[in-house]
């Protein structure tokens, strides 16, 4: 779901999104959401156990990172579209690996555990890792094409409903990884 929400948010990006780039995209969470479980198999429990204490503060840091970004951008556009003589900024590059990498390590950082506990199974993590893999490929086929989709009617405010999509996953990541008994 983080997929298809942080897919959503690229859809919505100003940035022109072509095939290639959309496969891209895919390709690149689909490579991190199945990576990560394979990494976690490897690199066993120890790692597992230092990673899941902070795993969600890194998501968070990394999406309201991007997703501040996207907000600025959206506000500043706006702001600027009112004042025309103001040139454009730049916006978040989907396109770009580095912001790519950042979220896709940010939304399958949690994955890791998930290939640590199949270690502990003895259960074998490559027909789980390309389960994974193509699964995120297509949600986030979907996601982007929903996000082109959704960013079309609000032209002015999509990326501001985009930045916004990215920090209240990171804060979703966050909420589910507090004791229950803080929410009560």
């Amino acid at each position: 779901m983080d997929t298809v929400s942080v897919s959503i948010a690229a859809g919505c990006s100003k940035q022109p999104l072509h095939i290639g780039s959309i496969l891209r995209f895919a390709f690149v969470l689909a490579f991190m959401q199945g990576g990560m479980p394979v990494l976690g198999w490897f690199l066993g429990e120890h790692v597992a156990n230092l990673l899941s204490r902070v795993d969600h503060w890194i998501a968070f840091a990394l999406l309201t990172l991007v997703g501040g970004k996207m907000l600025y951008d959206g506000l500043v556009n706006n702001h600027n579209h009112h004042h025309h003589h103001h040139k454009k900024k730049k916006s978040v590059k989907f396109t770009s690996y580095k912001v790519l990498f950042t979220l896709g390590f940010a939304t399958s950082i949690d994955a890791f555990a998930v290939g640590f506990t199949f270690a502990t199974l003895h259960q074998t993590i490559w027909l789980p890792a390309v389960i994974i893999s193509f699964t995120t490929l297509i949600f986030a086929l979907l996601g982007v094409l929903i996000g082109k989709r959704l960013g079309h009617h609000f032209q002015n405010y999509a990326e501001i409903i985009g930045g916004l999509l990215l920090i209240s996953i990171g804060i979703k990541i966050v909420l589910e990884h507090l004791p229950p008994n803080l929410l009560t």
